[in-house]
């Protein structure tokens, strides 16, 4: 019987993971359970089995962002436990390279819209992340809602395509100057 519960636990995961990339992809109305039990291998009704509903499968992969974002924050702070925060954004900004947790945070924004149990979490992970971040380091209240903007327009310029790898400042300045270049002689 304990198997079954491990199993069970690791299915959990599976589906988790699995389920992260269908939402972040699809968005919570147009992913089905059914895509993330092919890629599973198992049966819809026992994806439906784990979680109960969709949504409730989605919330469950909003909690795995939460922990994978909290685990960066983690590691970059006890490797850097003198000034932390350079270190929490460059090691976010690795974590959001493949594009599922920005997805997934752009769909559950977008599902927010309509959903108030979505919209609820949403806040409660945002909150939950802040406090985590405000008790790793010194940060004041300021310093951190600038890191959580600079971590939103990071998001938002991933989403976009737009490089990373020089830094947040280096990608809106190849925006600015794309901008310029394409704009039409005398219009400014």
């Amino acid at each position: 019987m304990v198997e079954q519960r491990s199993t069970a636990r690791l299915r959990r995961a599976d589906a988790i993971d699995i389920g992260m990339r269908v939402f972040a992809d699809h968005g919570l109305t147009t992913a089905s359970i059914q895509q993330v039990a092919d890629q599973m291998g198992v049966s819809q009704p026992y994806v439906f089995r784990l979680f109960g509903t969709k949504r409730n499968l989605f919330l469950a992969c909003l909690d795995e962002l939460e922990a994978r974002i909290r685990r960066v924050l983690h590691e970059a702070a006890s490797q850097h436990p003198d000034d932390p925060l350079p270190a929490m954004r460059a090691d976010f900004r690795t974590l959001i390279a493949d594009g599922v947790i920005t997805g997934l945070w752009l769909q559950a924004c977008a599902a927010a819209r309509s959903d108030e149990a979505v919209a609820a979490h949403c806040r409660a992970v945002v909150g939950r992340i802040l406090d985590h971040a405000g008790r790793l380091s010194t940060a004041g209240p300021q310093e951190l809602r600038g890191t959580l903007a600079l971590g939103a327009l990071v998001v938002m310029l991933q989403a976009l395509g737009i490089d990373l790898s020089g830094g947040s400042q280096a990608a809106i300045d190849s925006l600015r100057d794309a901008d310029a270049t394409s704009r039409p002689e005398g219009v400014r």
